[in-house]
């Protein structure tokens, strides 16, 4: 670049905005205040035809792949090498370690959508933990704690053994597991019917 299109650059991109913020002070200093209004609409069709000007080199620049900018096109500034490129061995080795990792990441984007991380939870955890299979008398029954996530019930539901959940914990575990069953006897759910609200038997005597 030379001193000029140094000193034109810096105009354009700095100097041009900076009198368009400070255009009431500009107007107000030199006594044009009466043809504000004027100057207003004049630098606004001058925006919009910037705009248009500059989409245009825009696409000029992709079919030439030259002047990215539109000041760079009228100022007849381009991008080259400080030195003279000499021939180079290209490595393909970071470019194919690229495409192997875009495409991988794009296999996961299309595949974990499709897995049922719930339903895979709950089937490592019938295989995993284990399970206390003894029967437990109805009498005798923990109501204070979701077999879930071991809080107070909240709206309690049972679903045929001696433990009590939450309705959200075992609705949205069921829903996600048709084959999900108690964490901590594991008996099964057949259907949704079997999920119901926890009564309770109270003997007054």
């Amino acid at each position: 670049m030379t001193k000029r299109q140094r000193i034109l650059y810096a105009a354009i991109l700095i100097g041009l905005p900076w009198l368009k913020e400070r255009l009431s002070d500009v107007l107000k200093v030199i006594g044009l205040m009466e043809i504000r209004s004027k100057v207003e609409k004049l630098i606004e069709w001058t925006d919009i035809s910037l705009k248009i000007a500059a989409l245009v080199n825009f696409l000029v620049f992709l079919q030439k792949g030259v002047y990215h900018s539109l000041v760079e096109r009228v100022l007849g500034i381009q991008p080259v090498f400080p030195d003279k490129q000499g021939i180079r061995q290209v490595s393909f080795e970071f470019m194919t370690r690229e495409l192997l990792w875009h495409g991988f990441s794009e296999l996961l984007f299309f595949v974990l959508p499709l897995v049922n991380f719930q339903r895979v939870k709950n089937y490592l955890s019938r295989k995993v933990l284990p399970k206390d299979m003894s029967s437990q008398s109805m009498s005798k029954r923990n109501l204070t704690g979701c077999g879930i996530c071991g809080e107070w019930p909240t709206n309690p539901q049972e679903i045929g053994c001696a433990h009590v959940f939450c309705y959200y914990c075992i609705q949205s575990n069921y829903k996600a597991d048709p084959g999900y069953c108690c964490p901590l006897c594991g008996i099964n759910i057949p259907d949704p019917s079997t999920i119901q609200h926890l009564k309770m038997d109270i003997n007054l005597t």
